[in-house]
């Protein structure tokens, strides 16, 4: 029938944009994430630290840095006990001559931000026809960007410090208490197995679909005054 086949070359041509959308933001945010990346990583180093010391307060922090693993760029954390801690049946006193070393890919800080933003830029705009020709498309463009800001910050913030953390009890327990569940191992578990496109695609999901409410109430208030005005 006629009306069917327009549905559906309406749904396959929606489906070609956002493809097209996706590879586009892709090999524009790629090669800046590669260029950019170390630089953007650095600047979280300082919130990086204050987080890895708020959620393993049982380490002191000696250093947390970008370094070299072989050709690849990793972010390592020196720590070393920062008082008595008992594992188990183990208990564990301070040495100043006992570190330990944890790391992690830069580049795994990266993925979730990524993946958030392809998930923006691919996303429709809501009854989009024509690119930005509709009406209030550039509003919900910048609606989307402004909520995803804080939610970028949220996802590069919750990754690596806690990855790292994570990381290290899971070689404490590992050696002292296998059977110990620790909510840091979990998460780092969580994140290593996907955990990081699946939150990057949930804060692109949330800030597009939170700034569709914050335009309807502009658009709703544009509509009654206009209303008011032909009354």
């Amino acid at each position: 029938m006629p009306w069917m086949d327009d549905t559906r070359g309406a749904s396959l041509r929606s489906a070609w944009a956002v493809v097209c959308r996706l590879l586009l933001g892709t090999a524009v945010l790629l090669p800046v994430g590669i260029v950019f990346g170390e630089t953007l990583v650095s600047g979280c180093l300082g919130a990086y630290r204050a987080i890895f010391t708020w959620v393993a307060e049982d380490f002191r922090l000696l250093s947390l840095t970008i370094d070299h693993e072989g050709l690849d760029r990793v972010l390592r954390a020196r720590v070393a006990w920062r008082h008595l801690v008992v594992v188990g049946e183990t208990v564990i006193y301070p040495d100043p001559r006992g570190v330990a070393e944890a790391s992690t890919l830069m580049a795994y800080a990266l993925h979730g931000p990524l993946v958030a933003l392809l998930t923006v830029i691919a996303w429709p705009l809501r009854g989009q026809r024509a690119s930005f020709k509709r009406p209030g498309a550039w509003l919900e463009c910048t609606a989307r960007g402004v909520v995803l800001v804080p939610l970028l910050a949220i996802l590069a913030l919750i990754d690596a410090p806690l990855f790292l953390a994570g990381e290290l009890w899971a070689l404490v327990l590992e050696a002292l208490d296998p059977d110990a569940i620790s909510g840091l191992v979990l998460w780092r578990k969580f994140l290593s197995g996907g955990g990081r496109f699946a939150l990057g695609a949930a804060a692109g999901v949330t800030a597009v679909v939170a700034a569709r409410g914050l335009c309807r109430f502009p658009q709703a208030l544009f509509s009654r005054v206009v209303t008011a005005d032909r009354a």
